[in-house]
């Protein structure tokens, strides 16, 4: 399954040591093996490490290559013009959250009142029938 040079990402996990340096051999392919109950997860091969710089430095794909794929990209219509991009939006500047803002306050006018606007004080005037009924069941109760 990993002959081909794993495309699918699968792990190999065994405890035979015949096994395992095989796959060691194989770059790209993880090993897991058990040790008292618990899966491990073997280390990089040295093949796999030189592997990932080799394709990091672009070293797989000649420069040659890189530019027969460009030519093709771009008889395709597949590369990427950059007046087709679109810009990315800007946020625009806004004010502050109105939720933490405090309200203005009004300003207050003459607190004072004058002597003509003063309100006279009304007394209340008691109905004196309610005044007995309530005074009657203050004497049942006490």
């Amino acid at each position: 399954m990993v002959e081909e040079g794993n495309p699918h990402h699968y792990f190999v996990a065994s405890q035979d040591q015949n096994l395992s340096m095989k796959v060691k051999k194989k770059p790209g392919v993880p090993l897991m093996f058990i040790i008292q109950n618990t899966i491990v997860l073997d280390k990089p091969s040295p093949k796999t490490i030189a592997y990932v710089k080799a394709v990091e430095s672009g070293q797989l794909v000649s420069v040659h290559e890189k530019q027969s794929i460009k030519q093709l990209k771009e008889e395709q219509g597949l590369v990427n013009n950059p007046e087709q991009r679109r810009r990315k939006k800007r946020k625009k500047i806004s004010g502050p959250n109105p939720l933490s803002c405090l309200k203005k306050k009004k300003k207050a006018q003459d607190t004072k009142p004058s002597a003509s606007e003063k309100k006279r004080k009304r007394k209340r005037i008691r109905n004196r029938s309610t005044s007995k009924v309530l005074s009657e069941k203050q004497n049942a109760e006490g």
